[in-house]
């Protein structure tokens, strides 16, 4: 017979316990500003020792370049927008050896109940906000029609322009119709990117 040892073995790192799934679509990379709601505990007997969400404030800082601990910059990367997750961070991932201050000891390992609340600044939108968006660019595009219609060296400007951008269309307040339409389309469609 031969003598086999069970040890525990120590997993280092960091694993993502998904709460509540993002978009899947639009993943933070290295250098994206972020905004983020967290609360942090010891994994050993569950003491919160920070919380944004207590501040009412989230916290903002930027992915992958050594703001945050380890943990946070591989974690964080795994996540889409507006996923809620749970960061099982190892110490050596955390602050390991030293700690932090009072509140982390050394050799802790940290966890860490974390939602992606925004990727530079672009937020997941419900219907009613990308409705309000949808109305607030129609009512500038037709405010931009309106001074086309009223201001002759603002419409002789914009014809010069149209030209160049439809060499067809004779008329030059259906270009720039066209030209209106276009943008309030493509700014629609990027809102869209972002419905929940």
């Amino acid at each position: 017979w031969k003598e086999v040892r069970l040890t525990q073995i120590h997993t280092m790192g960091v694993r993502n316990e998904v709460k509540v799934a993002g978009n899947g679509k639009h993943f933070p990379k290295e250098g994206d500003k972020l905004s983020m709601h967290y609360t942090g505990t010891l994994a050993a007997d569950g003491k919160k020792f920070d919380s944004s969400r207590d501040r009412g404030e989230p916290f903002t800082f930027t992915i992958g370049v050594g703001q945050v601990i380890k943990g946070w910059d591989e974690g964080v990367m795994k996540m889409s927008l507006g996923e809620r997750a749970i960061l099982h961070i190892s110490s050596d991932f955390g602050y390991g050896a030293r700690g932090a201050g009072g509140a982390i000891p050394p050799n802790a390992d940290l966890v860490f109940d974390v939602e992606l609340l925004k990727i530079n600044g672009n937020a997941l939108i419900d219907q009613d906000k990308l409705d309000g968006f949808t109305k607030r660019l129609e009512k500038w595009a037709s405010s931009k029609l309106k001074k086309y219609d009223s201001d002759e060296a603002f419409r002789e400007a914009r014809n010069k322009k149209m030209k160049a951008v439809y060499p067809d269309e004779a008329d030059g307040r259906v270009a720039y119709k066209k030209f209106l339409d276009g943008e309030v389309e493509k700014s629609v469609t990027k809102a869209k990117e972002y419905l929940k």
